[in-house]
């Protein structure tokens, strides 16, 4: 071989050594996606339920069998509550809905770590929704404290239970005098376990009470993957476009309805009784979203900004980046 040769692969490898090398945010300028359409953003966030057994529940809390005791619940774990890194980013939900036929109820007493009995990772987050009486559904929610301009958003993680639940990951805005703008992920229990719905809304027009053809998308999961099993689930909310992931595959696109103000990021379990959408749950019934852990990427920038770029799609470990 010759000296040129040499050293041309001996550049090469110390290039792959860089590549494969993680480095701490604070080295990055922006995040580079991978894909159809890579992407600039400026900041990057990754929170990891996997390793938390001094946070894990023995057993799951018991549920609230009143809308009053599921709303006024206490956190059931520190790591969760206002004063934690978790609560610097993410604001458990305590809301209701108030409806006196059928009210969706979030409590906090439906967040909480557990042991994964199954494989992959000591613990993960889990999301319940519960039917505890004829006149409410307990359900979980927790939403970023701040909006983002557009973001790659990612979770891995499974759904199972009861049928008439939502699980779900998405963003969210909605003021006075606007139009919704939102983007989703959500998988229904009551749906086969291959399908997962996608959906830039509105996708129901309350006017000509119709849905808005094109909104949304049932997709099937390929190759016998099911939503009760453990994926990595992402979408990237771009300028001018919504693109699916699952398992590091494009599943999906759209240009329809893409959401344009910042917005905030939203997971969350729960049903609203409605046999159009989620179905009721019998009373009794539960469903889960259980996640091992969520990775954000979020507000878009310009390659001109980003002297140093990194990229977690290269990266050899999950949430850490690499530069490139």
């Amino acid at each position: 071989m010759s000296v040129t040769n040499i050293a041309a692969v001996t550049s090469l490898l110390a290039f792959s050594a860089l590549a494969q090398t993680t480095v701490d945010d604070s080295q990055c300028d922006c995040f580079l996606t991978n894909g159809s359409t890579p992407t600039y953003f400026k900041s990057h966030g990754f929170w990891d339920f996997r390793s938390l057994s001094q946070y894990a529940v023995v057993n799951p809390p018991g549920l609230k069998n009143s809308i009053e005791e599921s709303a006024n619940a206490d956190f059931t774990t520190p790591y969760l509550d206002w004063d934690s890194e978790f609560g610097q980013f993410w604001g458990a939900q305590n809301w209701g809905t108030n409806d006196p036929d059928f009210a969706n109820q979030n409590s906090k007493n439906n967040l909480y770590i557990e042991r994964n009995r199954g494989y992959e990772s000591d613990t993960y987050l889990a999301m319940r929704t519960a039917r505890p009486a004829e006149n409410f559904q307990s359900s979980a929610e927790f939403e970023s404290r701040e909006q983002f301009d557009h973001v790659s958003m990612r979770m891995h993680a499974m759904t199972t239970g009861t049928a008439g639940a939502c699980t779900s990951i998405f963003t969210y805005r909605k003021q006075d005098g606007e139009v919704v703008e939102e983007t989703d992920i959500e998988i229904l229990t009551r749906d086969p376990g291959n399908t997962i719905r996608y959906t830039n809304q509105p996708s129901y027009n309350e006017t000509i009470d119709d849905v808005v053809p094109g909104a949304s998308h049932s997709i099937s999961l390929p190759d016998g993957k099911s939503w009760e099993y453990w994926h990595t689930h992402r979408l990237d909310w771009t300028p001018g476009l919504t693109t699916w992931f699952l398992d590091g595959e494009q599943t999906f696109d759209m240009t329809f309805q893409v959401p344009e103000k910042p917005a905030q990021v939203i997971l969350n379990a729960w049903s609203n009784g409605d046999d159009g959408w989620t179905g009721k749950m019998p009373v009794g019934g539960r469903a889960y979203q259980y996640v091992q852990w969520i990775e954000l990427l979020y507000d878009v920038t310009d390659a001109g900004s980003c002297p140093r770029v990194c990229s977690v799609d290269e990266s050899p470990v999950v949430g850490k980046a690499v530069r490139v």
